[in-house]
């Protein structure tokens, strides 16, 4: 492939916004796996929960960050080629993406406000904690592996 013609692919706007599609993803992903390991880890490493609470507020503006670039680059992506929002691939990808959402959005919601609330007090509060790890642990499992899924899901299609 010559220079040229690897510009010009360069400055073609659907390479532009798959590629911003897929910013998106990696957005998001990375924040989503930083995310949720660290409620996973906090099982073994108590003593990092008021840190942990901190980030966690941070990294879940960057998760929403994320989808709002993989959604605003989608809806384009749709709007220019409508005929693949027919195919299977499309629609259970977009049932992942529903399930990953719905549950971030409880991970916003619920899940991070009590953490905040439990962090400072993390050794002195065991039953709480642990009812707590269960219930976080569930939500950030079902989050981890829906998006990990969802780019497995992908890259075994072969389409980005």
């Amino acid at each position: 492939m010559t220079f040229s013609a690897l510009l010009q692919a360069a400055i073609d706007p659907y390479t532009i916004i798959r590629f911003m599609h897929f910013a998106g993803a990696v957005i998001a992903v990375g924040a989503v796996t930083v995310t949720d390991s660290m409620l996973l880890l906090l099982h073994f490493k108590e003593r990092f929960a008021p840190v942990f609470a901190k980030l966690s507020a941070i990294l879940s503006l960057v998760v929403w960050s994320g989808l709002f670039l993989l959604s605003i680059t989608g809806i384009y992506l749709i709007s220019q080629y409508p005929e693949n929002v027919h195919g299977w691939f499309f629609q259970t990808k977009m049932v992942l993406v529903s399930i990953v959402v719905l549950n971030g959005i409880i991970l916003n919601e619920k899940v991070n406000p009590r953490f905040k609330e439990l962090a400072d007090d993390w050794k002195d509060s065991k039953i709480e904690v642990t009812k707590f790890e269960r219930f976080a642990g569930v939500f950030a499992l079902i989050s981890i592996l829906g998006w990990w899924t969802i780019l497995l899901f992908i890259f075994v299609n072969g389409q980005v």
